[in-house]
């Protein structure tokens, strides 16, 4: 008897064929990170993040996305601890933390840790300031990389923010509205 299963693909949510496990990848979740510790495979995030061909996760300190997608921003400081340097100071637990898309792209953040973050914009800062002086405000979403504040919003631990579209060219600076004294920042480069 042939058993057939059914799944449906993040790209573009249409039924596709999944053909039985083997046996080795019955045994269950257990073996199967062993396997993938031993293949290496745990160290390529942007496949396993990866949920569709218009997303993906940018793992270079700047990096463009091709014309039309999506640009994440992944924040944890838990998986992201080293300190980065950038013009606008230091940054930690934000990957990339330096990002440069086109006007017309977008951001998404995705909240990769198990406590509370935002993504909340500096406005008219080229340095990253010791107190951003941000009010209850960051914790709602809304905005634009225009120049104006924004804010995702206060993200829940494996949320998302909604896109984040870049509007108008510049540098822009963000922060963590919980974590920013724990140096929680970045920069995205708007560029025409």
């Amino acid at each position: 008897m042939k058993t057939s299963y059914m799944r449906l693909r993040p790209s573009d949510d249409q039924a596709a064929p999944v053909w039985p496990r083997p046996p080795i990848l019955r045994w269950g979740p257990p073996l199967f990170w062993l396997l993938a510790a031993l293949c290496d495979t745990a160290a390529q995030p942007a496949a396993v993040l990866a949920q569709s061909p218009k997303v993906f996760e940018v793992s270079a300190i700047a990096a463009h996305p091709a014309s039309g997608q999506t640009a994440i921003v992944t924040l944890s400081l838990s998986r992201f601890g080293n300190v980065s340097t950038s013009p606008a100071g230091p940054s930690v637990g934000v990957s990339p933390s330096r990002l440069v898309v086109h006007v017309g792209e977008a951001v998404v953040f995705v909240n990769a840790d198990s406590r509370h973050h935002t993504a909340t914009g500096i406005p008219g800062s080229t340095t990253f300031p010791s107190d951003p002086h941000w009010t209850d405000a960051a914790l709602r979403a809304g905005g634009a990389l225009n120049g104006d504040a924004w804010s995702t919003g206060d993200l829940a631990p494996g949320a998302r923010s909604a896109p984040v579209k870049a509007e108008k060219p510049g540098t822009y600076l963000y922060g963590c509205f919980f974590d920013y004294s724990a140096g929680m920042r970045g920069t995205i480069v708007v560029e025409p």
